[in-house]
């Protein structure tokens, strides 16, 4: 998100201004130090999370990254509602693949658990449905539409 903090600020200079649509890098934009936040306003982006969506799971997340030491009253961007999935992606998989303490047989039963047709997981950056892994281990999951508005990520209306 640093670099496009750049592009934007660059694009403004030369009185360059394109509708901007990017995806999940962006996301952490508005908290670049010194970046003029209203540049971004109309920005586009595909992420797997919005802050601002007003689901119950999505919401008692944000609540509790705000009031938490490490969130330092920020609100979490994608890359955090990543890391929260991520964590509970692997202890399912665990649950689901009766996983014992020994690390060489965790990560076998990991990968056979992730990569099977049997398994998917649904989180904070899923939308609503289930994600799935392929064979090789690549991730399929729905983006979610966003847009920079008063200065705040909200969902971008279909």
């Amino acid at each position: 998100y640093t670099p496009i903090s750049l592009i934007l600020t660059q694009a403004n200079q030369m009185g360059y201004a394109p509708k901007w649509f990017g995806v999940d890098g962006m996301d952490g934009l508005l908290t670049v130090e010194g970046f003029d936040t209203a540049l971004a306003e109309g920005c586009m982006l595909l992420t797997p999370f919005v802050a601002t969506a007003e689901d119950e799971a999505t919401q008692a997340f944000v609540e509790t990254y705000e009031g938490a030491d490490y969130g330092n009253g920020e609100t979490p961007n994608q890359f955090a509602a990543d890391g929260y999935d991520c964590i509970y992606a692997i202890y399912e998989a665990c649950q689901k693949a009766g996983i014992t303490a020994d690390p060489s047989d965790m990560c076998d039963a990991l990968v056979e658990t992730f990569t099977s047709s049997d398994f998917s997981f649904t989180g904070l950056t899923t939308a609503g449905e289930a994600a799935t892994w392929s064979d090789t281990g690549e991730i399929s999951k729905q983006p979610t539409g966003m847009v920079i508005e008063g200065g705040v990520y909200m969902p971008l209306d279909a």
